[in-house]
């Protein structure tokens, strides 16, 4: 399970970025503006996680998928996990462990992409111009927060991700007998296919398709999920 507690939190990253090079800056700008129209949106990942930085046997794999309304309300499926970041709700549900954590929503929630937030922490080392797609490499500074050592982002050239490659700068403990540790310096490849702007379910971004309140505001959890615990 350690590729799924990490992929909410790299779903997006490539959102984030910052350059100095106008031609990087232009690609990130147009990626940006790709994602946030409001036009519904849908398209589907596979996350692999290999033990190294070279390693070609998968340790771990998920499928997941991406939708969006014309409202850029958002609904993702990554493994066992759902999340919902709607106008009035922001939901993540564990099937696994049949719970659901309730939450206000989440603003600009992939509807707007920020790609500030990066700027100190990481650096271009390379961006590479290919028939179909862009290739930028990403470098993090030294003592900077993130996780990684470099990343590796493929842009098509029609403005959407992908490829995401994650290689990390911390080790990660493959062994499941705590007397004899595995740990490696694992790789993270999220590859993208599938895109494309047909309407997307409304029941997906509905409330009432998990939870309804009582008349005291008492939450009700559908039929679906009433057997799940509830994490607010």
């Amino acid at each position: 399970m350690m590729l799924h507690k990490k992929i909410i939190y790299v779903w997006m990253l490539c959102s984030c970025f910052l350059t100095q090079a106008q031609s990087v800056n232009d690609v990130f700008k147009q990626l940006a503006k790709q994602y946030s129209l409001n036009k519904p949106l849908q398209y589907k990942a596979n996350y692999a996680l290999y033990k190294d930085f070279d390693s070609k046997k998968i340790e771990e794999n998920y499928n997941g998928a991406f939708y969006k309304n014309d409202l850029n309300e958002v609904y993702m499926k990554i493994g066992d996990s759902e999340i919902l970041n709607s106008k009035t709700v922001f939901l993540k549900i564990n099937n696994t462990e049949k719970a659901i954590e309730i939450l206000d929503p989440v603003k600009n929630y992939f509807g707007d992409f920020d790609i500030k937030p990066l700027y100190e922490l990481c650096k271009i080392e390379s961006f590479l111009d290919y028939k179909s797609y862009w290739e930028i490499t990403l470098v993090s500074k030294q003592y900077s927060s993130l996780p990684y050592s470099k990343i590796i982002v493929q842009i098509s050239k029609s403005y959407f991700l992908q490829k995401q490659i994650f290689y990390y700068n911390t080790a990660i403990n493959f062994s499941k007998d705590y007397r004899s540790p595995d740990s490696h310096y694992p790789r993270l490849e999220i590859t993208y296919s599938n895109f494309n702007r047909n309407p997307v379910a409304a029941s997906l971004f509905s409330t009432s398709t998990y939870f309804t309140k009582s008349a005291k505001e008492k939450i009700i959890l559908t039929e679906k999920f009433k057997k799940y615990k509830i994490n607010n």
